[in-house]
């Protein structure tokens, strides 16, 4: 166990290349190992185990055959690991526990010191605090958003019963409830009586994009102030910049910028998260700064939202976790797969929560609610129907599976239309994307004409509301949640949103049988004869053919390598190469000066580009690359070919 942690802790060790030279010629080198700072090391540890006398170990020069020599012990070492966890499952969770543990602490001991940080006294701030009980989570957080949504909607607010029964659900359970519904409160309830019958140290609520735990973050966790509220991820200093700068507003003036020098241990102090669900469970593909994370996510109430749209990678290392890790977790969705609900709830042992419309008559109301008329049809049939509710002042949003085809349509919607079509997708400068972010949900919520055209982006990115949704024909559970940005607000008898569905001219992004799974779905939609509700949509993908149905038992190497350790085996998310982090030519002499100044606004400007329309530039650095200009405009992002700009 112990040298399966030391060899692991940097996670670069796997048996191909351990211990191995990294040149021809012969190593020699030498191990000081009766050099003072080593004894003073070795006296402290002593003193610190209770040993009456610390180890005297000789210096020893070693040459090549020495170390090929300790290879094969260590090789002989990762079998024997093997075979014992692999035979108990109490071994297996030592070695887990005992190599995080080791990476946690060389983290925090190296990063403290070099702060001037005093151990005891910040892990007791870390890690000392009272645990929090449900009536500090109805303080902090859900009575102040409550007051919030009744100052905005000018009446009392009244929770909806399936909202207070989500309280008497037990520590793991899955709660399927439609988009608009009102789970994330529903969540807040949950947390809030998990927290009264067993007190922790942390709720933490993740997300799978980063736009989606802003919107957790500013809705929810940042009522709980700068000294207990965080939002964690990769943009998160730039996002929250500027987020409060309404004078009015209780939060203005907060502090949310934690300790650089700390790194992901900056964050050990705080108390609620809204984070990227990378930030908290990569660390089962042995991400490092999640690996640093764990101590926080061990104490902790636990919220995994849209577990629907996780990838394989994604769901494996989910169910691993679900499984081997004892804190409360609720999972929250709008539909989920047969394979992925038997899942959760047979291998899992989750709590379904899924079938509660059918006992809460608010719930089973607005889930059977005939909400969309749904229409297939050609690609100029479908951009036909926008002048006629432009005109009439409605709201449309148009959604492509690409970049470029949604460029395209942005400019032959302004032809068609003469309106000044919106653009939204994720190929911006960060600074611009929020710029246009901002731009699109301020349309929509002046309820006045507007037509917005954007990427997979608004799936989960963007709370909309739209009177005419058109979209390419995408995977079922994409298609659902594009759907689910139309006709959001309580449905009357006479009024429906309309839904257009074309066939795209490529499968790309997707694959083609995951398409053609959708096309019966669509065309049962499209002739069912009635107004469409959110309920028949969960019914009809309950009840459909898995394809490529999800594998249970998938391997995560955090708890499957055994001896070895090594982040460079597998992602925790299914790779997408196909884009890098770029700076624009000309601005890295700006963004230069503001990381030199370790400012957030160096990183608004960055944007993700196609690499082959990429290049190196001695001037950065961190893996960033370099884009033309000259394919850039700040209203329509980056495009594959040259722009004319305005």
């Amino acid at each position: 166990m112990v040298l399966a942690s030391i060899a692991g802790h940097h996670l670069k060790a796997d048996q191909q290349g351990l211990a191995l030279p990294q040149t021809e010629a012969e190593p020699r080198f030498s191990v000081l190992l009766d050099d003072p700072d080593v004894a003073q090391i070795l006296d402290e540890a002593a003193r610190s185990a209770g040993l009456e006398h610390p180890p005297r170990l000789g210096s020893q020069a070693w040459n090549g055959d020495i170390v090929f020599g300790l290879r094969e012990q260590l090789i002989r070492s990762a079998r024997a690991v093997r075979a014992a966890v692999q035979s108990d499952e109490t071994r297996w969770r030592l070695l887990a526990a005992v190599r995080a543990g080791l990476i946690a602490a060389d983290a925090a001991g190296s990063a403290i010191v070099r702060q001037g940080l005093t151990i005891e006294k910040w892990i007791e701030e870390c890690f000392g605090q009272a645990p929090f009980r449900g009536a500090d989570i109805q303080e902090l957080v859900i009575h102040p958003r409550i007051r919030e949504i009744e100052q905005r909607r000018g009446r009392p607010f009244r929770w909806h019963e399936f909202q207070e029964a989500a309280a008497g659900l037990g520590p793991r359970a899955v709660l399927c409830s439609p988009c608009g519904s009102g789970k994330t409160l529903a969540a807040w309830r949950w947390s809030q009586a998990q927290l009264d019958q067993c007190p922790a140290g942390r709720v933490i609520f993740l997300y799978p994009t980063r736009a989606t735990a802003t919107e957790g973050f500013r809705d929810y966790v940042s009522w709980a102030g700068g000294e207990v509220g965080a939002l964690v991820h990769a943009t998160a200093d730039f996002d929250i910049e500027g987020m409060f700068s309404n004078v009015a507003d209780p939060r203005h003036g907060e502090t949310w910028r934690e300790d650089d020098g700390l790194y992901a241990l900056s964050w050990w102090p705080k108390r609620i998260f809204s984070a990227t669900v990378d930030q908290f469970l990569a660390f089962l593909r042995f991400q490092y700064s999640s690996i640093c994370m764990l101590p926080v996510l061990a104490d902790s109430v636990v919220v995994i939202d849209e577990v629907h749209s996780f990838d394989r990678s994604m769901f494996s290392s989910l169910e691993a976790f679900l499984k081997f890790f004892d804190v409360p977790v609720l999972c929250m969705t709008a539909t989920l797969t047969r394979d992925r609900r038997r899942l959760l709830a047979g291998h899992c042992c989750m709590q379904a929560f899924s079938e509660a419309e059918d006992r809460f008559k608010d719930l089973q109301r607005e889930s059977e609610a005939g909400r969309y008329r749904i229409t297939c049809g050609s690609r100029q049939e479908a951009l036909g129907r926008i002048p006629g509710i432009v005109e009439r002042g409605g709201r449309v949003l148009v959604v492509a599976n690409t970049v470029a085809r949604c460029q395209a349509l942005v400019t032959e919607i302004r032809k068609l239309t003469g309106a000044a079509a919106l653009c939204y997708h994720s190929r911006f400068r960060l600074r611009d994307r929020k710029d246009r972010h901002e731009d699109a949900i301020e349309a929509f919520r002046r309820s006045q004409a507007v037509v917005l055209v954007t990427t997979q982006v608004c799936e989960m990115s963007l709370d909309l509301d739209a009177d005419l949704l058109i979209t390419e024909a995408a995977p079922i559970p994409s298609l659902i949640q594009r759907f689910g940005r139309c006709f959001r607000r309580p449905a009357r008898e006479d009024e429906f949103g309309e839904i257009f569905v074309y066939w795209p001219e490529n499968e790309w992004p997707y694959e083609r049988p995951d398409l053609e799974q959708a096309r019966p779905f669509v065309d049962e939609l499209a002739s069912i004869g009635r107004l469409v509700s959110q309920a028949d949509l969960a019914r009809m993908v309950g009840a459909m053919e898995v394809l490529n149905a999800f594998a249970a038992n998938g391997y995560v190497g955090f708890l499957d390598s055994g001896f070895f350790a090594s982040s460079r085996e597998e992602g925790f998310r299914e790779g997408d190469e196909f884009t890098v982090d770029c700076v624009l030519d000309t601005d890295i002499d700006e963004y230069r000066v503001l990381a030199d100044r370790r400012e957030p606004r160096a990183r608004g400007l960055v944007l993700p580009v196609p690499r082959y329309l990429s290049s190196t530039d001695s001037r950065l650095r961190g893996g960033l690359r370099s884009a033309s200009a000259s394919h850039y405009d700040q209203f329509t992002g980056f495009h594959d070919c040259e722009v004319k700009v305005g």
